[in-house]
């Protein structure tokens, strides 16, 4: 759900310009902020004994925080692309993300855990 409102602003500030572009463009961060615990948790269930060396290579990867910003810094640069369009990069990253989200919810539950019960999500 986080991730629909994500893309919700990121969109809206694609199309749209002035403060309406910039505060949706900033609103992504608020929604950043909550996201990542929900990503780790649903990540590492399931886990059983890897559990700690999947969180230990979870943290490592939050290198690739580091790397979509010089992609996008790169369209940004571009003068064909610009920085207002160079937020699509964001709309296919949390894209994936959503589509991440569905198919390991559906990858445990064919391993018998019910992610959802077992955390009382959404309550």
């Amino acid at each position: 759900m986080i991730i629909a409102f994500f893309l919700f602003m990121m969109i809206t500030g694609l199309f749209t310009t002035g403060d309406v572009a910039i505060f949706s463009f900033m609103s992504g961060g608020l929604f950043c902020s909550v996201m990542w615990p929900c990503i780790f948790n649903l990540a590492i269930a399931g886990l059983g004994k890897y559990t700690n060396q999947g969180s230990s290579l979870l943290i490592m990867m939050i290198f690739g925080g580091a790397i979509i910003p010089i992609f996008q810094g790169l369209l940004t640069d571009s003068p064909a692309v610009g920085i207002h369009s160079s937020y699509w990069i964001a709309v296919v990253c949390f894209l994936f993300l959503a589509w991440y989200g569905f198919y390991v919810r559906k990858l445990l539950l064919k391993q018998g855990i019910d992610y959802d019960a077992s955390t009382e999500a959404g309550h």
